[in-house]
């Protein structure tokens, strides 16, 4: 049997989870179960289509083995790195560091406020993007977030604990 990865054991478990929540979804009213079978359904499909491309047998070492031109290569198998370790420590950080911002910056100043300036700020510092690409695919997520939430399933997303004072304050809300 093949060793199954860490995010493939994740990948499952977040699989059941969905399958769980949707199978519950089932006892609620229907206006109810609209939400987690949006959430769920997607998710599952998802799941399935990830656990797919862990489980199918990898053709990329027969790629990555093969020789290039002008390329010396050592004899012998390349060892493979661990998917956790201290290898990656300094990126996990990161990546948590990015998380625990996310939150704050939605918590403190809303969706709307906090998703184009963490885009941003992720995609020029991470993905090394540019400021176009950047300001673009922040604007459209936005823009998709305000559409599919505000405007389509008429969900008031958390305005953030400070956005609604400072725009009472310059007076752009209403009194």
């Amino acid at each position: 049997m093949k060793h199954l990865s860490f995010s493939t054991w994740l990948t499952i478990v977040m699989l059941a989870f969905f399958i769980v929540m949707v199978g519950l979804s089932m006892e609620f009213p229907a206006k109810a179960r609209f939400m987690p079978l949006i959430v769920g359904l997607p998710a599952i499909a998802l799941c399935l289509v990830q656990l797919g491309i862990d489980l199918m047998p990898s053709s990329r070492s027969a790629f990555h083995s093969a020789p290039r031109a002008g390329v010396a290569h050592p004899a012998g198998p390349d060892p493979e790195l661990p998917e956790f370790g201290v290898h990656t420590v300094s990126q996990e950080l990161l990546m948590w560091t990015y998380f625990v911002a996310f939150v704050a910056g939605i918590l403190v100043f809303g969706f709307y406020a906090s998703v184009p300036v963490l885009l941003v700020t992720f995609l020029r510092r991470e993905a090394e993007a540019s400021w176009r690409f950047a300001l673009s695919l922040a604007a459209v997520a936005t823009l998709v977030l305000y559409l599919m939430f505000g405007a389509l399933l008429h969900i008031q997303l958390h305005p953030g604990f400070l956005t609604p004072w400072l725009v009472q304050a310059i007076g752009i809300g209403a009194a």
